[in-house]
């Protein structure tokens, strides 16, 4: 853990306990104020939403502290009032408590998939209330994200794969996405490999900006069809390969899926990456009459 977050949730409390006993000592050392860690990542949906940087004292007060925050423009990249939006300069911690936030939103219209754009920010404190080890700066790095509309990832979708260009004769396939009937979450792909085989895939959408997914072992085809003869009990499977994350982008419309194939009590076939990318309609007749 960051020891700055370490510092916020022990700061005042319990610094040090045993196994024997529940005794507590309170810190008693000198009063610092500090960034609760030394960065941050947010992911920019709209621009309406704020988003805190919490501030932290070691000590409690018995009156209000004011802080200030300045933008240290050598090291930013980010423009304020176009990137971004500071909703005040000037932070408070209350008296009787030890924390407080600065508040940023995004503007994600001025914000591009491929920019890397960062905020550094000071705190303007006393000279005595600056921690040497930790110091009073901390940089907050924004992402432009898209809701994780699962939507999208339905329709008519190119799929190039490794396993296609091994094993098929071919370097992409058209194929027909759709909704789980059953799962909100899970997305559907209609003969993915081979026909008659539909492959589900879960969306993890409850982080932003790790959009992730999984995968359950599958049947993706017989043997027979992909090989030319009957290997083990006559199925190829698919799993998701430990060590590779699987991902996804809402705005960009493409999902990246690492399989493995192996048929069950006969041995692994490989690894293979699997890119579909969610095209229109118009894009996806033209295929279908012209081929890619």
């Amino acid at each position: 853990m960051n020891i700055k977050n370490i510092i916020l949730i022990t700061a005042g409390v319990a610094l040090l306990s045993t196994a024997c006993k529940s005794e507590y000592t309170t810190y008693k050392g000198e009063n610092y104020i500090m960034f609760s860690a030394e960065s941050h990542d947010i992911g920019i949906l709209d621009s309406e939403e704020w988003f805190d940087i919490p501030v932290t004292a070691t000590r409690k007060a018995d009156h209000d502290r004011l802080i200030g925050v300045e933008v240290v423009a050598e090291s930013s990249n980010a423009i304020e009032g176009y990137h971004y939006t500071l909703d005040s300069n000037t932070l408070r911690i209350a008296a009787g408590e030890l924390t407080t936030s600065l508040r940023i939103k995004g503007n994600p219209e001025n914000i591009s998939l491929t920019d890397s754009l960062c905020v550094a920010l000071r705190l303007v404190i006393d000279k005595e209330n600056i921690w040497d080890e930790y110091g009073i700066d901390t940089k907050v790095r924004l992402h432009k994200c898209c809701p994780a509309d699962i939507d999208i990832f339905t329709g008519y979708a190119k799929l190039t794969s490794s396993w296609i260009m091994q094993y098929m004769g071919a370097d992409a396939r058209l194929v027909t996405t759709r909704r789980s009937a059953e799962e909100d979450d899970v997305i559907i792909i209609n003969d993915m490999f081979y026909d008659g085989y539909d492959i589900s895939i879960r969306l993890d959408t409850s982080d932003r900006l790790n959009p992730m997914m999984e995968m359950q072992p599958q049947t993706i085809g017989s043997t027979g069809e992909a090989f030319g003869t009957i290997y083990g009990n006559g199925k190829l499977e698919m799993m998701t390969p430990p060590g590779y994350n699987s991902y996804y982008s809402s705005c960009e419309k493409f999902l990246v899926l690492y399989t493995t194939m192996y048929v069950e009590n006969v041995g692994t076939v490989g690894t293979y990456v699997n890119i579909f990318e969610w095209i229109t309609d118009d894009e996806a007749e033209r295929i279908i009459n012209n081929g890619f």
